[in-house]
């Protein structure tokens, strides 16, 4: 049970830790880019802001497009087109699963809300700042890994199963081959097949 749990939180590092480099990596630059640009600091703070969600994002949709793309559920297709146009609904659904109500929560109330409580705190210093910083994080993260947790069907290439995981206890698989499906009578997989 103990080895589960070390392997689930591994598993969150693991999708989240990149996300979290990329755009902060991408606030400093967008921030320091903007700074030199202009002189200002309002600039600057909303130049950051802008990057880091994009450097963030970026990756998550990078991410789940070619996790996608790799799928039963979108390989099925027999066009170039319609399997890429599946790889990136299938991938915006997630993101919007998995990060909307996160980041709602966490633009409209929390973090302004944790930032403002720790530079009243401890003033507005960069101490101040960090701490509400990862406050707010702490609650964004905790927010995505529950919506991640519910809805890895809807996240997740293939709802997450593995083509190589064993049956389920009770069962066996089949080592006859699948009957050859007649061609004439087969109509292509819809769009609506591959979202669910």
């Amino acid at each position: 049970m103990l080895g589960s749990e070390r392997g689930r939180v591994t598993g969150w590092i693991v999708r989240y830790l990149p996300l979290e480099i990329l755009g902060t990596v991408a606030a400093v630059a967008g921030a320091a880019v903007a700074y030199e640009a202009t002189g200002s600091l309002v600039a600057a703070a909303v130049a950051g802001t802008i990057a880091e969600g994009v450097g963030y994002y970026a990756l998550v949709l990078v991410r789940g497009i070619r996790g996608h793309l790799a799928s039963r559920r979108v390989r099925r297709h027999r066009s170039a087109p319609r399997r890429a146009f599946a790889a990136i609904v299938l991938t915006l659904r997630g993101l919007v699963a998995e990060f909307g109500p996160a980041e709602a929560l966490d633009t409209f109330l929390v973090r302004p809300a944790l930032l403002l409580a720790a530079t009243t705190a401890l003033g507005p210093n960069p101490t101040g700042w960090l701490v509400g910083k990862l406050a707010a994080d702490a609650v964004f993260y905790a927010v995505a890994i529950v919506s991640f947790e519910l809805g890895r069907r809807v996240i997740l290439p293939d709802g997450g199963a593995d083509a190589a995981s064993p049956p389920p206890a009770g069962t066996t698989r089949s080592t006859t081959p699948p009957a050859r499906p007649n061609r004439r009578a087969q109509s292509a997989p819809s769009l609506g097949g591959a979202l669910r």
